[in-house]
């Protein structure tokens, strides 16, 4: 083996190992968002909805979300189809789809259907969806071009797909800015927020779909609302839902925890309102594209 491919094999053996340690640590916070799905999507169904409307989903159209986790938006795509339509939900942990599915049982919805699958490896024909969704899974991605590009060939000739990033630093996600900050005082680390896959700005997200081959790209920047009873709720979510937060604390000692708890809330004080709650704004991109 001449060394070109053995860097070529080790590199692909890198990102399998990277990619099977996210679906772990994902798998072991499944039951968190199951947990706080309720919060979560109180505060991100307005980027859900912006979506769908930007995609223009009608009724008895076959979709696609990609990186669904706990079912969003695929849910809300499934009503907006219909049942003449039908929605595949794809994401690579199966404890998050499992959640998935129990929502769609109590939620009534028949037309989607739930597969376990690496969005770094889509295998669907070309114009199998009318709509494509990934909401905040792309920059998870190493190969967020060349994603974009098969999730073109599976659009429809007049097929749309419809993503949502969150907006680079603080601004973006500032309670994981946050942690972030508190992880690095404590124990002289960065833990990541997202991937080397989001080093380029998320304001290029329209770029990146143009270079892809997507027309009539469009962009828009959302504010979300995650809001919470108390500082102590507002960490106790954070700690149930982040997967980097998560295998770092599993590390420490209960009283590294605590300080940790405590040091996090200081922090939390701007976004204390005078009844007690905590509000914490997240800004978004939503970006949409035609395949022609």
């Amino acid at each position: 083996m001449n060394k070109e491919a053995e860097v070529m094999r080790t590199s692909t053996k890198d990102l399998e190992d990277d990619r099977a340690e996210q679906r772990h640590q994902w798998d072991n916070v499944a039951a968190g968002w199951k947990k706080w799905w309720r919060t979560i999507e109180d505060g991100a169904q307005c980027v859900s909805k912006r979506m769908v409307e930007l995609a223009e989903v009608e009724p008895g159209q076959q979709a696609l979300d990609i990186a669904t986790g706990i079912g969003e938006p695929a849910m809300l795509v499934a009503r907006r189809v219909g049942p003449a339509g039908r929605v595949v939900a794809m994401d690579f942990s199966a404890q998050m789809l499992e959640i998935a599915r129990q929502r769609a049982r109590t939620l009534g919805l028949t037309n989607v259907e739930f597969i376990e699958a690496d969005a770094e490896s889509l295998d669907f024909p070309d114009g199998s969806f009318d709509s494509i969704f990934c909401r905040w899974g792309l920059t998870s991605l190493s190969k967020p071009l060349h994603t974009l590009a098969l999730i073109r060939s599976m659009l429809t000739p007049a097929g749309s797909f419809a993503a949502a990033v969150w907006k680079e630093g603080t601004e973006g996600r500032p309670l994981a800015g946050l942690a972030t900050a508190v992880a690095h005082e404590m124990f002289d680390l960065l833990w990541p927020t997202q991937s080397s896959a989001s080093a380029e700005p998320e304001e290029g997200l329209d770029k990146k779909l143009i270079q892809a081959g997507f027309k009539d790209v469009r962009i828009e920047e959302i504010t979300l609302i995650l809001t919470f009873p108390s500082a102590q709720n507002c960490i106790e979510y954070l700690m149930d839902v982040s997967p980097e937060l998560a295998a770092l604390l599993a590390n420490q000692s209960s009283g590294q925890q605590a300080e940790y708890r405590r040091r996090l809330a200081e922090k939390l004080r701007p976004y204390v309102t005078s009844e007690g709650g905590v509000q914490i704004p997240n800004v978004t991109f939503c970006a949409a594209g035609r395949k022609g």
